[in-house]
């Protein structure tokens, strides 16, 4: 029946049709690609024609701003895949948010540019000129310096763990398993667990939470058959960091 926004079941009760895409407004585009200053804020392509938006929240129909980022295609799926986690999604929103926040009260304050106008030809009475107009670029915002983010080779590692637990967690559904999971759903705990976000963390929390992340992995189906089997689920940090360091000389 025409007009009606539910399907109707064989109980009787109605299901919902699932959560739609909503074209994300022209003046909301432009205002997150100004946010980003045209550029992808995890790689640095400044290619706009390569430029997505994506949804922090996954629901395609939530086109709030602070639900926004512009991010390349390549790091867009790197974020779909969990490669990047959603904790660093959601930091680097905050980044250019209040990065973006800040130059524009330094604009509104500085009501007087200094502009220098190259008036040395003229021709058919129009002054022919040059102006130039020096801006600054607002630094980054970083990790807390006692965070786990703010050490490459720890905040690598545990990267590596948690892609390591959503690669076995799709696993497990070849051996039929059908409970759910989602990439949010580890940064929400550990976050509830250790009162902060994945990599802002304290330093000295960070065995504690490569326990927490290596639990979960070995509670996989795969992580026990593997453990069974006396299979090794994941490097150990000693051996991570010497791999990193031997790349890096």
């Amino acid at each position: 029946m025409k007009g009606s926004g539910n399907i109707s079941q064989p109980d009787g009760k109605a299901r919902k049709h699932p959560k739609q895409r909503k074209s994300v407004s022209a003046l909301t585009s432009k205002k997150l690609f100004q946010e980003a200053d045209n550029r992808c804020p995890f790689c640095g392509v400044a290619d706009v024609a390569a430029l997505e938006i994506h949804h922090i929240d996954e629901n395609p129909s939530n086109n709030i701003i602070e639900n926004l980022i512009v991010v390349c295609g390549n790091c867009h799926s790197k974020i779909t895949r969990g490669e990047i986690s959603p904790a660093d999604v959601h930091a680097k929103k905050m980044e250019l948010f209040w990065t973006h926040k800040t130059s524009l009260r330094r604009a509104e304050k500085s009501s007087v540019q200094s502009v220098n106008v190259n008036a040395a030809s003229v021709s058919d009475s129009i002054i022919a000129n040059t102006v130039n107009i020096g801006r600054k670029r607002s630094p980054r915002m970083q990790y807390p310096a006692d965070s786990i983010g703010a050490d490459t080779i720890k905040k690598g590692y545990v990267d590596y763990l948690i892609k390591r637990y959503f690669d076995y967690r799709q696993t497990d559904a070849s051996y039929g398993s059908l409970r759910p999971f989602s990439h949010a759903e580890l940064h929400t705990t550990i976050q509830r667990k250790f009162k902060a976000k994945t990599f802002f963390i304290h330093v000295a929390r960070f065995e504690e939470l490569c326990d927490y992340i290596k639990g979960r992995v070995d509670q996989t189906i795969q992580g026990r058959r593997n453990r069974s089997r006396s299979v090794p689920n994941y490097d150990s940090f000693e051996e991570y960091e010497t791999e990193q360091l031997q790349y890096g000389r």
